[in-house]
């Protein structure tokens, strides 16, 4: 039978040692303990929690005695002061810290489990969201999280490796939350019209109008313009539609005729033939 140390022969890098790398990479053995000081916080990983929250968070760990689910870290090969950084699991690193200075016999060996390093940053905070997404969070820590996907969609849609679906859609999957929560978000964030005109993704189709992308209107206020259209085409008795940005009415051109249907547009906006507002 194949013994420990005879495993860990394939595992001889001088920087970690032996058996830091067996442990690691052993299918049978998926965490480890580890020092909390050797764990370093993830710039990309900003919870929002306040100060005041994290030390409540404390005390209750500290009641509970010690934390048994592990986080969730990488290993880091060019930072003499850390062996790890930090993936999953924010603050309860960070009220292992807290306890760790106040209490002398508070928890300062935890469990974890060693990822794949990310290759790049979006990747890494796609996995970050993905282990925090259970957390229960207030509406404005909500709207913080669905400012980072947004801007991770954003990233990856610049790359052109846009996510399936609209933005709404994805990011309702990701948080578990509804779309129309989702929607409402990214407008408060974003606005309305999220892009510059060079950006937006028209299709002209054989009538001749502009269908600007769907992602750039909440659906409730693109119904609302389509009933106002109808409302105006049926009190002025003509085409009118929403080209881009621009609202066109149709009017019949009648050449030295005093009662050119362009005048009559422009009472009927109450406007006169000189265009003052009546």
């Amino acid at each position: 039978m194949t013994k420990l140390h005879e495993l860990s022969n394939d595992y001889s890098g001088e920087e970690f040692g032996t058996i830091d790398h067996f442990m690691d990479q052993s299918k049978e053995l998926p965490t480890r303990m580890v020092s909390i000081y050797d764990i370093e916080f993830n710039p990309l990983n900003d919870q929002g929690d306040s100060q005041e929250e994290l030390e409540e968070f404390a005390e209750v760990l500290h009641e509970e005695g010690q934390i048994r689910s592990p986080l969730n870290v990488y290993r880091l090969s060019d930072n003499p002061s850390f062996k790890y950084r930090l993936l999953g699991g924010d603050r309860r690193l960070h009220a292992l810290l807290i306890n760790a200075e106040k209490y002398e016999e508070a928890q300062r060996m935890v469990p974890v489990i060693i990822e794949k390093r990310p290759d790049n940053p979006i990747e890494e905070e796609q996995k970050i969201l993905e282990l925090n997404e259970h957390r229960t969070l207030t509406p404005e820590k909500q709207k913080r999280l669905v400012g980072r996907y947004l801007r991770i969609y954003r990233e990856l849609e610049k790359a052109g490796k846009k996510p399936k679906g609209q933005v709404r859609k994805w990011i309702a999957t990701k948080m578990n939350i509804g779309e129309k929560k989702a929607e409402k978000y990214i407008h408060e964030i974003e606005g309305y019209k999220r892009k510059k005109i060079d950006d937006v993704v028209e299709e002209v189709n054989a009538a001749g109008e502009i269908k600007i992308e769907e992602d750039l209107m909440p659906s409730a206020e693109t119904e609302h313009r389509k009933s106002i259209i109808e409302n105006m085409k049926e009190v002025l008795g003509r085409k009118v539609r929403i080209n881009g940005t621009f609202l066109m009415i149709q009017y019949s051109e009648k050449k030295n005729d005093p009662n050119d249907d362009f005048y009559s547009v422009l009472n009927a906006l109450g406007f006169d033939d000189e265009g003052i507002m009546k």
